[in-house]
């Protein structure tokens, strides 16, 4: 049973019952015997029956953010947790070479790099990798594969994850530079893309659901496990849905034994040139990194020709039952009809890519989180954009002021949403009925950008719901 608050005037009422049931003709509502014997008694009842609420929220953490900080640490401290100072920064770096490897160069775990010391601070924050990666001399695979065109290196790339914890440790582009101690075969490291932001202090009610979740997972081979790891670990990721077994939203379980798909909501995009060869047109040519985010520029190295994306080529992204993971196979078709290099001649592709696919897989492909007898793949969820287009009848106050409120508090609804939530009428309304000075809402569009039509929106798990306030039209009755 569910322990609710009982209020001094509620105690005294009971008291006052009590004691008339033996004595009717005290008078209990007014006099000495309330003044000195019912109210006092009742005050204190009050407050101790406030400090068993209190304790029944805090044991089954309900209302977690009124709960006081140093209770809430003292509770999940029972599963060895702690509250977070942070997170730590996580980026991915390039270790490269002027001329190609004479022989297999590996990064190990653990190394250390670190940026150049701040003047102004006097601090240099130091980061470590946190996967294995191997440069190898010879074919197979061939050393050419690790050439970057644009740069001029022998390039590999490495996730590497910051000593310190909190936001104090996001750095920006080309500012990891320094290695710590010296690494046979390789001439320098920088990083191409910022780091994904440390997060701040954990607030209650995060430390709360990270400790319900893991109690649920405390084992990282199962679903909640995983999806417990990913938020305790990966800064980056803000949900996660695991789709396995018997579940309609799995499409590979037929090919793949064991196949489990973790799709998660984050990214951290890194740029990449590749370079290949022209093959023709409708002739699909995947990148070299998975997933892409977008393509920069499609050039020919000969002619120094740049070529229009939707004219001379298309960008072609979630092909095959491994799209937006590290497998897939995301490039570019050329177009018949526009302009292109000759056959043979050799194309850079400029692109960015998710390389938090990466990042997540190589934390799974170590011994000690390694799951045997599932094929675990990572994928990068979508956005699903919708459109929607109200009419708001204000029943008082400011008509603008009332509009940008409501505006303001659906937006913020629609974009907090996570993993597989659906956008339903009910819940809007719900947010717009609470706002003062409503008095009436209905929609004439409520449905995926480029449709028509007002009903409820079905999210699947691999994609959630956002709104912009383009998209967001509010007509004033």
């Amino acid at each position: 049973m569910a322990i609710t608050r009982v209020t001094a005037s509620e105690f005294a009422d009971q008291i006052s019952t009590n004691v008339n049931t033996r004595n009717r003709t005290l008078d209990t509502r007014v006099g000495p015997i309330r003044d000195l014997f019912v109210d006092p008694f009742s005050y204190v009842l009050e407050n101790q029956n406030d400090r068993i609420v209190y304790l029944n929220d805090l044991t089954s953490l309900k209302n977690a953010p009124n709960l006081v900080p140093d209770d809430l640490d003292d509770i999940v401290y029972n599963e060895n947790m702690v509250r977070w100072a942070g997170s730590r920064a996580i980026t991915t770096v390039i270790f490269a070479r002027i001329n190609p490897p004479t022989s297999d160069i590996v990064i190990p775990v653990n190394f250390p790099i670190a940026t150049k010391v701040n003047p102004q601070t006097g601090v240099s924050i130091l980061f470590r990798t946190i996967e294995s990666q191997t440069m190898y001399a010879s074919s197979p695979p061939s050393a050419s594969r690790y050439y970057n065109n644009t740069s001029k290196r022998f390039e590999i790339e490495v996730a590497v994850a910051s000593i310190m914890q909190g936001t104090t440790a996001s750095i920006g582009q080309y500012t990891i530079t320094e290695m710590r101690r010296p690494l046979s075969g390789i001439d320098e490291v920088y990083n191409v893309a910022s780091t994904t932001a440390g997060r701040p202090l954990e607030t209650n009610q995060e430390l709360a659901d990270r400790y319900l979740l893991h109690v649920e997972g405390s084992q990282v081979g199962t679903p909640a496990g995983i999806k417990r790891f990913l938020l305790d670990n990966i800064s980056s990721v803000t949900d996660s849905f695991i789709v396995y077994g018997s579940s309609a939203y799995l499409t590979r379980e037929d090919s793949d034994a064991g196949a489990v798909d973790v799709w998660f909501m984050g990214d951290a995009p890194a740029t990449r040139s590749y370079l290949t060869t022209y093959p023709g047109t409708y002739i699909l040519q995947s990148v070299d990194f998975q997933p892409i985010m977008s393509v920069t520029s499609v050039s020919s190295v000969a002619g120094a020709a740049t070529y229009t994306e939707g004219t001379d080529y298309e960008v072609v992204k979630g092909l095959t039952e491994y799209s937006y993971s590290n497998r897939g196979n995301d490039g570019i078709r050329w177009l018949p009809g526009g302009s292109h290099p000759a056959i043979g001649q050799d194309v850079t592709i400029a692109y960015t890519y998710n390389s938090l696919n990466n990042v997540i897989s190589s934390f799974f492909t170590q011994e000690e989180y390694y799951s045997m007898g599932t094929d675990l793949l990572f994928r990068w969820a979508q956005q699903t954009s919708i459109e929607i287009e109200a009419t708001l009848k204000v029943r008082s106050g400011t008509p603008t002021t009332v509009t940008n409120v409501v505006r303001d508090a659906v937006l913020a609804y629609i974009n907090s949403l996570k993993l597989g939530q659906n956008v339903e009428e009910f819940d809007i309304d719900s947010v717009v009925s609470k706002i003062f000075g409503v008095d009436n809402w209905t929609y004439t569009k409520l449905c995926i950008k480029g449709g028509t039509g007002v009903g409820d929106i079905t999210i699947e798990p691999s994609s959630y719901a956002r709104l912009l306030a383009s998209d967001f039209v509010i007509n004033v009755a």
